[in-house]
């Protein structure tokens, strides 16, 4: 897949986390069990941060988009532990 796309769908993921926990603190959406709320905004970092690292270990692609996808991935490694260290304490 092109690295842009999996950039993209990387990004994506990320704010839709973002969505899902700020529906949460912020009582837009009641779920009935924490637990989903949790686990569903792991999942889409989850599968943000894989997508970063997939770019990363592709041999052949531009210097660039490798660079940028380290900076996603630790943008989105920052994220997760803001959001779920804390959350576990």
């Amino acid at each position: 897949m092109n690295p842009r796309k999996l950039q993209i769908a990387s990004v994506i993921l990320l704010l839709l986390s973002l969505l899902t926990e700020l529906s949460e603190s912020q009582a837009w959406i009641v779920y009935n069990d924490p637990q989903v709320v949790f686990g569903l905004s792991l999942a889409f970092t989850l599968f943000s941060l894989s997508f970063n690292v997939k770019v990363i270990r592709t041999m052949g692609i531009a210097k660039n988009h490798r660079q940028q996808s380290q900076r996603l991935a630790f943008i989105t490694a920052i994220y997760a532990f803001l959001v779920f260290g804390i959350e576990l304490f």
